[in-house]
């Protein structure tokens, strides 16, 4: 279900300051944004150096990732539409405590530290260029924005919190601030150095930093040969800024808010710029976040804390204490997919009894009179034309403040006007569905909010969850010698072939939740996990290239598969593997667990990410030529240190390759003799394939062991 209230308001005409279980599934935060990962893996962003003039409104409607370079000064602050619950408009600016390759950062301690900045480009305040004349206090220049600390939920239980609450030590500030002129020492640029063979160090030793004469590396903890350190390579200069303090908000319960109001999910900020001062061509405002990391004891807890989202800053004359409302007519969060039970599914296995019957729209009305409101959809096949479209009556959209969102039936919960998707013999399909809310006519303040578009995409997995990890997911088991079971269950329309299983596993701070696990495959038994398909031991968490999210675990031989079957895992230890969990959607009546004898119902709201591949053989190993008999002998197997390789005398080698699990290309060299020592201490443990080749003709290939 689409989660349903939205904001309310508190105002400020004044310059303020602070305003005032034991369980076996388990969440945490996230070490590593994946989707910032992937924009700073891609291109180096740059802000557009230019100075703004007034107004200055953005809600973040219609992109994620970086904030918008033409309005915002740099990258740390995360844009998204699903972190927070029920934003003023659809998408936030979360601030945390991960910069901007999306990592915790490396100043990240328990004590506190400043984590998160989003800053705005300069913006001419020093001429009313309405007026055509100075800016004068009577212009009446406000500041406005809606903030909401993380860590809430609709419902209010602990089991349906999105995000982690700031407490009350932590604290997100507002600051006012203009470029001196002077140009100053800003910090080090840090290059990563990686420790050659030989290279051990214990807490205590110093590195002499080869990067910079006369700086030293203090080792806070052991480090060995493969290890990586991020070393000062260069001094940093840049404009000197001068920040004063505007308003701050200690960390807060959302709880406490909806105690209050049960609308106030969003808090209004109304902030006069009174003072001459700030009436220069080169006025900044920031927001930033004091944060404090977290750590419960538990290896693989410490990662993503206390956040905040923001939304709907605005910065314009001739407003007053009394403009707390918006006009605008907008969507509040993402639309609905256009299938009953699954995210996405296979084409092949698509029928049009998978169909819901209905769309969810959260939309709402920000201004405080009755609006005209236009809402429609249309759905349209990639490659093939439209398929279907709606346009209803025009209904009549109540403010948010006194009436709630929108609540005619005929625009939040539309009927479908298809019964039937066009059908072909294509491997996969896409549809484009896109959903338009606005005001009849040209009243409302922002056009980005009206349009909400939904990628329908069918290829060759099943998917419950919407594809953004909110969260980590995890089992615990408290026995001497623990066993854990997860299963997720998946049903076809005709018989097919498993290929694979796809995961997203969240990084940790320090790898913690690097610990193997058996992949497994059930049939059904009575809607339980019953006998046992495949099984495969020697996973390990793992992380696509360049942050692709979820990494595809291969069967050896494909599956067979009928009906509803089950895929998941088991360990033996008692390490946070740290699954991705989606927040919001639910699929709690397609997962069990078993800690003990009894398989087990969840109670966590969201969905565990894990998809099953189905269909036609996948290549995933680059191998185009594979001999049938080994004619090598590798040993040991599995091995630690260095693998053995024999080669008979007449066969001539003349290289070799290692694949890792995933099927990538991660080292070759030649060969020399007909005996060959492989290091393998400096690979993760897992599986790898191990090529020996002459030329580009495959000679033997073995499966290896690295523990």
């Amino acid at each position: 279900m689409k989660r349903l209230t939205l904001v309310t308001v508190s105002f400020i005409c004044l310059i303020i300051n602070a305003i005032t279980l034991d369980a076996q599934e388990v969440l945490t935060g996230l070490s590593v944004n994946k989707p910032l990962a992937r924009e700073a893996a891609k291109a180096v962003w740059q802000p557009m150096r230019t100075t703004l003039q007034l107004p200055f409104v953005e809600d973040f409607s219609n992109y994620v990732g970086y904030p918008n370079p033409a309005l915002w000064q740099d990258n740390f602050a995360y844009v998204n539409r699903t972190f927070a619950i029920q934003p003023p408009t659809l998408g936030v600016a979360t601030l945390d405590v991960l910069d901007e390759n999306g990592r915790v950062y490396a100043r990240a301690c328990s004590d506190g530290f400043d984590a998160d900045n989003l800053t705005s480009l300069p913006i001419r305040l020093d001429y009313n260029f309405t007026a055509n004349r100075a800016m004068q206090v009577r212009d009446s220049l406000y500041l406005s924005f809606y903030y909401q600390p993380a860590g809430g939920s609709l419902a209010g239980v602990a089991w349906e919190r999105v995000g982690n609450r700031p407490e009350g030590r932590d604290s997100l500030i507002l600051e006012f601030g203009y470029a001196t002129g002077e140009i100053v020492f800003t910090g080090f640029q840090y290059c990563d150095y990686y420790l050659d063979e030989g290279e051990s160090y214990v807490i205590g030793d110093t590195l002499d930093n080869p990067f910079m004469d006369g700086n030293d590396y203090v080792f806070e903890a052991a480090a060995f040969p493969g290890d990586v350190i991020s070393l000062p390579c260069d001094s940093l200069f840049g404009e000197e800024m001068v920040w004063e303090h505007i308003w701050s908000a200690p960390g807060e319960s959302l709880d406490d808010w909806l105690a209050e109001n049960d609308k106030q999910y969003f808090k209004q900020v109304l902030i006069p710029i009174t003072d001459s001062r700030w009436f220069i061509n080169n006025f900044q405002f920031r927001f930033r976040n004091l944060a404090s990391l977290e750590d419960e004891g538990i290896a693989g807890w410490a990662s993503n804390v206390d956040q905040w989202h923001i939304d709907y800053v605005k910065l314009d004359i001739n407003r007053t204490c009394d403009d707390i409302y918006q006009n605008d007519l907008a969507f509040v969060v993402p639309t609905t997919s256009i299938l009953r039970d699954y995210q996405a599914m296979p084409w092949s296995q698509y029928r049009d009894s998978e169909l819901n019957d209905h769309f969810e729209n959260a939309l709402v009305n920000l201004s405080n009179t009755v609006k005209n409101s236009y809402y429609t959809y249309n759905v349209r096949k990639v490659g093939g034309g439209q398929v279907a479209n709606y346009t209803p009556n025009n209904e009549n959209a109540q403010p948010y403040w006194s009436h709630g969102l929108h609540d005619a039936a005929a625009h939040v919960s539309p009927a479908y006007s298809f019964s039937s998707l066009p059908a072909d013999n294509a491997d996969s399909a896409t549809f484009v569905i896109t959903h338009i809310f606005q005001e009849v006519g040209n009243g409302s303040q922002l056009r980005n909010n009206d349009t909400c578009v939904f990628y329908q995409r069918f290829n060759n997995f099943y998917a419950y969850d919407d594809g953004t990890a909110e969260a980590g997911y995890s089992i615990l088991s408290t026995m001497t010698h623990p066993e854990v079971y997860f299963a997720m269950r998946f049903t076809l329309n005709q018989p097919d072939t498993l290929r694979a299983v796809r995961m997203w596993f969240n990084s940790v701070l320090d790898d913690a939740n690097f610990a193997d696990f058996t992949l497994m495959v059930w049939a059904d038994d009575d809607g339980r996990p019953g006998e046992v398909l495949y099984e495969v031991e020697h996973r390990f968490p793992n992380h696509a290239q360049q942050f692709e999210d979820f990494v595809n675990y291969y069967l050896d031989e494909g599956v067979a598969v009928d009906g509803t079957f089950y895929v998941g895992f088991y360990q033996n230890h008692a390490t946070q593997l740290n699954l991705g969990f989606d927040q919001n959607t639910d699929s709690r009546a397609h997962w069990v667990y078993k800690t003990a004898s009894e398989w087990q119902e969840p109670f966590l709201k969201g969905t565990p990410m894990i998809r099953p591949v189905v269909g036609k053989y996948i290549d995933h190993s680059g191998i185009t030529e594979v001999a049938e008999n080994q004619v090598c002998e590798f040993y040991p197997n599995p091995v630690s240190d260095v693998l053995h390789v024999l080669i008979p005398e007449n066969v001539e080698a003349a290289g070799f390759r290692i694949f890792d699990a995933f099927g990538r290309l991660i080292e070759q060299n030649s060969i020399s003799g007909n005996a060959l020592d492989i290091p393998m201490s400096k690979f993760q443990s897992g599986m790898y394939l191990i090529q020996i080749i002459d030329n580009q003709k495959v000679i033997s290939t073995q499966k290896i062991v690295k523990q």
